[in-house]
């Protein structure tokens, strides 16, 4: 939260450091406290009681996103703090939702400004002790000798607050730096390179990676060399509707020796693969997945050097219940909502087993349709549309390739 000028809230048992972004209970750190999840909780509480939107949670906790971040993605966030203030006071809700717009906090909130130590202020503050030190009619006098020790320890601290901030000025660029290596790297491999593989050329690789030092590692360097090359060899490419949906950066940090990074990003990716005849051979979602990559300063560059891929585990959703909106007919459209926890509006899905629809090949209702014809939320998808035989069904919930919910039996008629 950078635009927030208050370093610390308190409510209840709780208080907040919204700089470095912990949260305590009765001065004991609380464990188990996602960084974004307490920066949406930070800018609730910095609104002291008014609606914070979506909109601005969103760009205050995801400014380089942009792709494929939405209102499902600041309500699981106040879930899972709901799910943490709920294991010490369950009988307290602190968020109050407004359908569409946004939240804002419930509980009374003190919070305190952090005090103003910039270079500037001090020497302000030293000049105005030194002006209280000459007037003879408040102080008594004070010896030469502790005058200049009072000078040596002022100019130490305007050395070290000098070179503070220096250090952070010169980090910052060099976070920025690194931000915009990684997110160009990965845009120009995907919606550039490997829709023209043939167009490859080694000095617009270069602007992003760095030389392979050993080619038994997996360095990223290799392996998209490889993947140009069997797209050639296999007469294929990318097409244009490739796009990528989501871009979150979760960290970045900077080694001591100011020369080596990691950064650990959030990344889904729509492919679509063509044959060069034209012919679409697949498309298909990638991710979300956790990409780590490691980068070294080379000659005042931050290269990229090798990453690491890891997948993201989604959340088994709950189905508590099944309502019919409309009658329940053999053979004909009804639509229903279904209620419980954890539906994820971006990959949520239904599976159906009953008469025409046996457990090895169940009926489905992909996510396309729910988000086209449905009204979604963490708890509800609403105006599910289902045709089905009469007969017993059971209905099963997946989050894209998450474990399959509970299922929840019901019968057409």
């Amino acid at each position: 939260m950078a635009s927030s000028t208050t370093q610390t809230f308190d409510f209840d048992d709780f208080r907040l450091d919204a700089h470095k972004l912990v949260l305590y209970r009765q001065d004991e750190i609380v464990k188990g406290a996602e960084k974004q999840s307490l920066q949406v909780l930070g800018l609730m509480l910095e609104a002291n009681g008014q609606i914070v939107t979506y909109k601005e949670i969103i760009e205050a906790v995801w400014p380089d996103a942009g792709y494929g971040v939405d209102a499902s993605r600041v309500n699981q966030h106040v879930k899972k703090l709901r799910e943490l203030f709920a294991q010490y006071s369950p009988d307290v809700e602190y968020f109050e939702n407004f359908r569409g717009r946004g939240y804002r906090f419930l509980g009374k909130v003190v919070a305190e400004r952090p005090l103003d130590k910039s270079p500037t202020n001090i020497q302000t503050e030293l000049k105005s002790l030194e002006s209280e030190d000459r007037s003879p009619s408040n102080h008594p006098p004070v010896r030469t000798g502790f005058r200049r020790w009072l000078g040596v320890a002022i100019g130490v601290v305007l050395l070290l607050a000098s070179g503070l901030v220096a250090w952070k000025l010169y980090h910052g660029n060099d976070e920025e730096a690194i931000r915009k290596v990684v997110r160009d790297s990965q845009m120009y491999e995907s919606l550039v390179l490997y829709k023209n593989p043939s167009a490859f050329k080694e000095e617009d690789f270069d602007k992003y990676w760095a030389t392979e030092l050993d080619v038994n590692t997996n360095y990223d360097g290799r392996r998209i060399r490889e993947s140009v090359k069997k797209l050639l060899d296999e007469g294929r490419h990318y097409g244009d509707e490739t796009r990528c949906e989501q871009f979150e950066f979760q960290s970045v940090e900077i080694d001591k020796s100011g020369d080596m990074a990691l950064v650990k990003t959030l990344e889904k990716w729509f492919i679509a693969v063509y044959f060069n005849d034209g012919t679409l051979q697949k498309n298909k979602y990638v991710g979300p997945y956790f990409v780590s990559y490691v980068l070294r300063k080379i000659d005042g560059r931050w290269l990229i050097e090798k990453s690491n891929t890891a997948r993201m585990s989604r959340p088994t959703p709950v189905l508590t219940k099944i309502e019919p909106l409309s009658d329940m007919k053999s053979g004909e459209q009804f639509n229903v909502r279904l209620t419980g926890q954890d539906f994820e509006g971006e990959t949520v899905q239904i599976e159906l087993t009953g008469p025409g629809c046996p457990e090895s090949k169940p009926c489905k209702v992909p996510n396309s349709a729910l988000r086209e014809n449905s009204k979604l939320s963490d708890t509800v998808l609403d105006h599910v549309p289902l045709t089905l035989a009469s007969g017993d069904f059971k209905i099963i919930i997946y989050n894209g390739d998450s474990k399959p919910s509970n299922a929840v039996q019901f019968t057409v008629p």
